[in-house]
């Protein structure tokens, strides 16, 4: 049987390059003392300026494993194990065996004709240095591979290896992406890598790496990534929040995956009466007796975010039976006494008043209520598909227009098409009594158009028009008009957000190249 691999463990080329060792394993299964390696795991850098085969300095990873034996979810590596660009797994534990045998990639006879001529195949320098014993040791550090690239360095272009130490230097999801993006991969095989076997943190701090790489050549596709990474948590939390004290069979199939997903790898989970109350809340303080108004706080975990992570309070937006939502937000709009509002612009005066730095959030009614308090604390507030906020409401509850917070605090998300947006902003009569959402309005927050709209609302239209040319506009007129509704709910947000942020970091992780 095979014997385990483990990280320093050396790996072949493929006939004209030195061996490198493994670079990465797992976080808490070791192997003589050593993480043990798995497929997937990243191998130190590699070159070939061979004649049949030539390629500059490149990151590369094991690409074969156990069928049998897995290490946290990914299939172990041993000996004879391959190697992306050829070569495979050369040294490995002397006392551990795994399973069945392994595949061993074909070895590159591009060396031989060299040998034979005796000409060099590749200029090493300085080569009176041998590196052998180097591979071996069981101690590597970032300063350890600097210097044995620094050592090997292959006459070649010297922004290649400096791209290669760079990469060195990132996770080894960061550069499994990075090397399938160069390697050609489209934008469903990069999240192929990014989401298989991998965890929240992982994934976060691997697009964290490929955005600080690409800043410089793309500073505005980088800015606009690293918002919209954020906002995709604050939009995850303002569709959660409508799970919120409903029992499972109370949601629809979507909204109870939505749970699930949640309460799993999401990084974030709701205050305890303790952490409220260190916010200068009370559990009591997110309801209002006798109607649907619904707040929540949500505590980050600062493992996946970071330590400078804020907890979020998110509004519930309105619930198409609740006849007390539609009630509120028509009040506020028109400028009269509204309970969901007096209840957030309190909420902002407490979080204040407590001196703790938060964030808000809401989608709609929620949008507005965020709005709300947003003004009411000064803090931060990415809102999605608001409801407009009239200028007298935050006074209105005790805080004078002096006192409030900037409209440049909020992020205002808006999907292109949104029926609320349209009739608060568009629509000729409607927009003249209806306020504005309040945003950042210099901020490129206006979402496209998701490539999934409506198939229900389109094939209807075509079956009316079918039936009747007659009808045709007014069938036409019918998909618009259910598209625009769709376009508001938080299934449509969070889609458009994910197909800009796929796009951007794409096109991130080319042009870190």
């Amino acid at each position: 049987m095979p014997a385990a691999a483990r990280l320093g463990d050396s790996c072949a080329g493929h006939g004209c390059f030195p061996a490198t060792p493994i670079v990465a394993g797992s976080g808490d299964v070791f192997i003589n003392g050593k993480p043990a390696a798995r497929q997937g795991d990243t191998v130190l850098l590699h070159a070939c300026p061979c004649p049949k085969m030539p390629h500059g300095i490149h990151g590369r990873s094991i690409s074969a494993g156990s069928s049998t034996v897995s290490i946290n979810g990914k299939p172990a590596s041993r000996v004879g194990d391959a190697i992306g660009c050829g070569g495979s797994v050369a040294a490995g534990s002397g006392d551990v065996f795994i399973g069945d045998t392994p595949y061993s990639s074909p070895a590159h006879k591009c060396a031989e004709g060299a040998a034979a001529s005796k000409s060099p195949f590749l200029k090493i320098t300085p080569l009176a240095e041998p590196l052998g014993s180097g591979w071996a040791s069981s101690i590597f550090t970032p300063e350890f591979y600097k210097s044995a690239l620094q050592k090997m360095a292959v006459q070649a272009d010297i922004a290649l290896l400096n791209k290669a130490m760079e990469l060195q230097e990132m996770s080894s999801l960061a550069q499994s992406i990075i090397t399938a993006v160069d390697n050609g991969a489209d934008k469903q095989e990069m999240l192929d890598v990014l989401e298989t076997n991998t965890t929240k943190a992982q994934r976060r701090k691997a697009r964290e790496e490929i955005t600080e790489r690409a800043k410089s050549t793309n500073p505005e596709a980088a800015d606009r990534f690293a918002m919209d990474m954020d906002a995709a948590e604050k939009a995850m939390l303002s569709d959660h929040v409508y799970t919120v004290g409903k029992p499972d069979d109370k949601l629809d199939e979507r909204r109870l995956q939505l749970r699930k997903d949640f309460e799993g790898d999401s990084g974030w989970s709701e205050a305890s009466p303790a952490e409220l109350k260190n916010l200068g809340l009370r559990k009591k303080d997110l309801t209002i007796k006798d109607s649907n108004f619904q707040a929540q706080v949500y505590m980050p975990d600062k493992n996946v975010f970071g330590p400078s992570a804020k907890p979020v309070v998110v509004f519930r937006g309105t619930e198409m039976p609740k006849l007390d939502d539609w009630k509120n937000n028509s009040a506020q709009g028109r400028d009269k006494e509204s309970a969901y509002y007096r209840r957030a612009v309190d909420i902002g005066k407490a979080v204040k008043k407590q001196g703790l730095p938060v964030e808000i959030s809401g989608h709609s009614l929620g949008g507005g209520m965020g709005s709300a308090a947003c003004k009411a604390s000064g803090m931060s507030c990415v809102t999605f598909n608001a409801a407009g906020l009239h200028s007298n409401t935050v006074e209105r509850y005790g805080v004078p227009k002096a006192k409030q917070g900037p409209d440049t605090l909020i992020k205002g998300y808006r999907t292109e098409g949104d029926i609320l947006t349209y009739v608060q902003e568009e629509n000729f009569i409607l927009k003249h009594v209806m306020p504005d959402a309040v945003r950042d309005k210099s901020l490129d927050t206006t979402l496209p158009k998701t490539k999934s709209l409506t198939p229900q609302a389109i094939g209807a239209a075509t079956l009316a028009g079918v039936a009747s040319p007659i009808y045709s506009p007014m069938a036409y007129g019918a998909v618009k008009a259910k598209e625009k509704v769709d376009m508001h709910g938080m299934d449509q947000v969070r889609l458009a957000l994910e197909e800009r942020k796929v796009n951007d970091l794409h096109t991130l992780t080319k042009s870190g190249a």
